[in-house]
C-alpha cells in the first residue's frame, strides 16, 4: 500500500525538483527587465506536458519556494505569489490551446515532432510574456515606488528569455529526459 501511494505522488515530486533545479541553475531574476534565458518556464512546460495539469499547483509551490530560497523574496508576499501564479498560467494556457486545436501530438511513434515542440515554445513564450507584462504593469502601478516599465524593452527581453528558456529545456527534455522517464517510469509518462 505504501509503494502505491509513493508512485501516485511521483509526478508531483519530479515536478517540484525539476522546477527548483531550473531556478537554481538559472540564476537571479530581473522582474521588470527580464532574463536572457528563463529556464523555469521551460521546466513548467515540460512538467505539464509529461504529467498533465495535475502538477499545476506543485509547479506554483516549487516556484514560490525557489523565489524564497534563491532570489531572497519573502515567502508570503502577495506580489511574489501573483508573479508565481501568472508564471505558471502561460505554459498551461499554451498547452491547453494546442490541445484544443489538436496540435499536441509531440511524438509520432518513436519520432519527435519538432515543429510542434517549436510552436509550443513560441506560444508559451508569447503567452507568458503578455501575462507577465500585464501583471508587472499592474504591480508597478499599485506600488509605492511607481517603477516605470519600458514596454518595448520589457516585451523584447521577456519574449527572448522565455523563448530561449523553453527551447533549451524542451529540446533537452525531448532528447534526453523523456527517453529516460519512459524507460525507468513507463507508467507515469504520457502516451500522447
Amino acid at each position: 500500500m505504501m509503494k502505491n501511494d509513493l508512485l501516485e505522488f511521483q509526478p508531483q515530486i519530479i515536478t517540484f525538483f525539476i522546477v527548483v533545479f531550473c531556478y537554481l541553475i538559472n540564476g537571479p531574476s530581473y522582474p521588470f527587465i527580464g532574463n536572457l534565458i528563463w529556464l523555469p518556464l521551460g521546466a513548467m512546460s515540460l512538467c505539464f506536458l509529461l504529467f498533465g495539469f495535475r502538477v499545476f499547483f506543485v509547479a506554483i509551490l516549487a516556484s514560490q519556494f525557489s523565489e524564497f530560497w534563491f532570489h531572497s523574496q519573502p515567502f508570503f508576499d502577495q506580489v511574489t505569489l501573483i508573479r508565481t501564479i501568472s508564471g505558471a498560467i502561460g505554459p498551461a494556457l499554451a498547452i491547453a490551446s494546442m490541445r484544443f486545436f489538436k496540435l499536441s501530438n509531440f511524438f509520432d511513434g518513436e519520432k519527435l515532432v519538432f515543429h510542434h515542440l517549436i510552436f509550443l515554445a513560441i506560444l508559451t513564450a508569447l503567452f507568458n510574456t503578455l501575462i507577465a507584462f500585464f501583471v508587472s504593469s499592474y504591480i508597478a502601478s499599485n506600488g509605492q515606488d511607481l517603477e516605470i516599465i519600458n514596454a518595448t524593452d520589457f516585451l523584447r527581453n521577456y519574449l527572448m528569455g522565455d523563448l530561449l528558456g523553453c527551447l533549451i529545456v524542451l529540446f533537452f527534455a525531448a532528447l534526453v529526459i523523456v527517453p529516460l522517464i519512459k524507460y525507468f517510469f513507463p507508467k507515469i509518462a504520457p502516451s500522447e
